[in-house]
């Protein structure tokens, strides 16, 4: 199955493309921006033009035309993980797909989004603007698992993030390979 990977609002960069190169599986990328990084100096500013330009909804349909019709492996980060979770809740999504979300803050303002393929939304423990257990347990249904990962901040698997946690994001990526049939079982 091919992997898509919806970049936060750093957008897409070489140590996130090196994060997935292991994967063994046809990986592309897609960002909130156009090109490679993102055109702002801090991520505040990008965050804030994001939101600014009602970004989740042009995302979700950046992700929606990039996934295509056929069943997809999912992984969103952040923005990314929010108009996944979006996508995963329309009609645009092909029910074989499955999705892999992570600390996907603004999930919290779209609480009834019935997703239409398996989801697995993953929340950093450490958020300043909610309660990620309480929005885990708010999204939980039979299509969507919800985990929060102690010890972990918001960008825990982005290793542009002051938050990074290597052995944290190792351990779910790992999951995504056992997924997709390319890690020890």
């Amino acid at each position: 199955m091919p992997v898509l990977v919806a970049a936060d609002v750093h957008g897409v960069h070489g140590p996130l493309r090196a994060l997935f190169s292991g994967l063994g599986t046809l990986t592309s990328f897609v960002s909130p921006w156009d090109g490679e990084g993102a055109p702002f100096a801090t991520e505040q500013e990008a965050a804030a033009a994001f939101h600014a330009q009602d970004g989740l909804v042009r995302y979700q349909a950046k992700i929606a035309a990039a996934a295509g019709a056929d069943p997809v492996c999912l992984v969103g980060f952040s923005v990314g993980a929010t108009a996944l979770w979006l996508h995963a809740a329309s009609t645009h999504c092909h029910p074989g797909s499955r999705a892999f979300l992570f600390y996907g803050s603004r999930i919290r303002e779209h609480l009834g989004g019935v997703p239409r393929c398996a989801v697995s939304a993953v929340f950093a423990e450490s958020e300043p603007a909610f309660t990620p257990a309480a929005v885990a347990r708010r999204i939980a249904s039979a299509t969507a698992h919800s985990a929060v990962v102690a010890g972990t901040r918001h960008g825990f698997m982005n290793p542009r993030s002051p938050a990074f946690c290597a052995p944290r994001a190792q351990a779910q990526l790992e999951r995504i390979r056992r997924f997709l049939g390319t890690g020890p079982g």
